[in-house]
């Protein structure tokens, strides 16, 4: 019983962690090498970037103050995106 609700708190902790992405203080509060613009990480729906490298490092690329790997970015190469894939203007 004791493991079944450890690992219960584990995982609840996991996903409030995982659904909060986004919002920041500090870089260190977003994924590896992207910036805290205004409270919101540049791969972050709402975030925004001046440069490439507000993005990160994996190839994502700033689009009109938008990261190209951000859920509301967009793509125009399939080099664009982190992932290797660039569909109907998204990273896939």
């Amino acid at each position: 019983m004791r493991i079944f609700l450890a690992v219960m708190v584990f995982l609840c902790a996991f996903a409030l962690s995982a659904r909060d992405y986004g919002k920041c203080s500090f870089n260190s509060d977003c994924n590896p090498n992207v910036k805290c613009n205004s409270g919101v990480c540049a791969d972050a729906a709402g975030g925004k970037c001046s440069f490439a490298s507000d993005c990160g490092f994996k190839g994502a690329k700033c689009n009109s103050g938008k990261c190209s790997n951000a859920p509301d970015g967009k793509c125009s190469f399939s080099s664009e995106c982190p992932s290797g894939k660039c569909d109907s203007g998204k990273c896939k």
